[in-house]
Parts: C-alpha cells; structure tokens; sequence
C-alpha cells in the first residue's frame, strides 16, 4: 500500500471537500486496532478520520470545514497518525513523570 496520497486541489475548494476526498479514497487502512486517523498540519491537529466498516470512513473537520483548503493546509502537507482509543490530540507522558 501507498506511504503518501497526492490530490491536486483547486483555488476554490474547501477543507472539508479535501478531507472527504481522503477519507473515500480507502487510503487510510482501518483495523480492528487502527479505528481513528487524526490529522496534522505542523503540529497542530486539523481532522479526524474514523473507520466505519459498514460504509465510508467518517470525517470530521477541527479546522472549518468551509475555510479554503489552501489556507488550512498552507505548506501542501497533512499528516495522519493513528489515534489511541480515547482518540484525544493530547501528548501522552512517560511512565514515572510528573
């Protein structure tokens, strides 16, 4: 399977188009233990993909789904990782900090 997607996106299009576009094009490969994609743009969390095994993945926009996807995604550049189960953004500490 693919390491990168490649989408060309127009002037026009939004944020959200993008990340539906994603999110249907099955380049995300969900598992039982793999069920939430979070999405980055430098660091920062943007989107959300979530398996769902009966139909699509569904999508979920952090930043505005209606905002030009240029300006959410200024460098060309979103990353996925997956996500624990609790699907939280935060950084886990180690074991034994404070």
């Amino acid at each position: 399977m693919p390491l990168e997607l490649t989408l060309r996106i127009s002037r026009k299009e939004t944020f959200g188009s993008v990340l539906e576009r994603i999110a249907k094009s099955a380049f995300l490969q969900f598992s039982s233990t793999y069920t939430s994609a979070s999405g980055f743009v430098e660091g920062e969390p943007v989107a959300r993909v979530l398996a769902n095994f009966k139909s699509d993945p569904e999508a979920e926009c952090i930043a505005p789904a209606d905002a030009p996807a240029r300006q959410v995604i200024p460098g060309g550049l979103l990353e996925f990782r997956w996500s624990d189960s609790n699907s939280s953004f935060k950084p886990k500490p180690l074991r034994g900090s404070a």
